[in-house]
């Protein structure tokens, strides 16, 4: 009788430390023997998940990853945020608290161990977060190594800009919607650091380049914007990223 109430009482503990907005986490394991590895972070566009399905942009990357031997996890920031008291404040920093939470809430479930490096990758305003972790300090304490930002809006992000990881941005130079001056003018008017930011520009490549499915159809007829030749060198980008900073399950600390 002691042990089933001791039992009952763990998994009390269990259920109260799950986050409320955990059905807006989507884990997506290179493998499911829970090995620690490197990790990442997914924040998507304004249009949000739409059907997490292969040909679906997040569900492509977050499988693209695996391959690489890194877990995924997908953060739906947008309904998320009524769940998480700490989404407060401009959109980069509302992005943010959301990911405090998901990485709380991964940990609890013993994934995302802190001590194997981690990468943001943002779409669009789903960016906002992953730069504004760029320039925390708790995006290093928290094991972000660097950042990924396709087509990144950069309304919410501190001027003058403190970037403390490395960045690369994917940007097309016929965007109307995050113009690449826009980039351009945060880039060059960030604080003086040692921090990579890498910006590739694609040209005639517009928002929503790498879209080759509509978010809430993966079969659906490929949008004008997708951009095949700008999407594949993108991709071949991300990789040379991730292999130069060591976002690798062999970097994971052990012991």
């Amino acid at each position: 009788m002691a042990r089933a109430r001791c039992l009952l009482i763990l998994g009390l503990l269990l259920l109260t430390a799950a986050s409320p907005a955990r059905n807006h986490y989507y884990w997506f394991p290179a493998a499911p023997d829970g090995t620690p590895r490197a990790w990442a972070v997914l924040l998507p566009r304004a249009e949000g998940l739409g059907k997490l399905a292969p040909g679906n942009q997040y569900w492509d990357l977050a499988h693209w990853l695996n391959a690489r031997g890194i877990d995924a996890l997908v953060v739906d920031y947008a309904n998320a945020a009524s769940q998480v008291p700490d989404a407060k404040g401009k959109t980069g920093q509302k992005i943010a608290a959301i990911v405090r939470d998901a990485l709380a809430d991964a940990r609890e479930q013993q994934r995302m161990d802190a001590r194997c490096p981690g990468v943001a990758i943002g779409w669009s305003r789903g960016a906002e977060g992953a730069l504004t972790l760029a320039t925390a300090e708790e995006g290093s304490s928290q094991g972000f190594k660097g950042a990924v930002a396709y087509y990144p809006s950069v309304r919410s992000q501190e001027r003058p800009w403190r970037q403390r990881l490395p960045v690369i941005a994917l940007q097309g130079d016929a965007d109307g919607i995050a113009p690449a001056s826009s980039l351009q003018s945060l880039v060059t008017g960030r604080v003086p650091t040692q921090a990579e930011f890498e910006v590739r520009l694609y040209p005639g490549a517009r928002h929503r380049f790498d879209v080759a499915h509509p978010v809430d159809n993966p079969t659906g007829k490929t949008p004008g914007d997708f951009d095949s030749t700008a999407s594949a060198d993108a991709l071949a980008a991300i990789a040379s990223f991730l292999d130069r900073h060591a976002i690798s399950t062999a970097q994971c600390a052990r012991g």
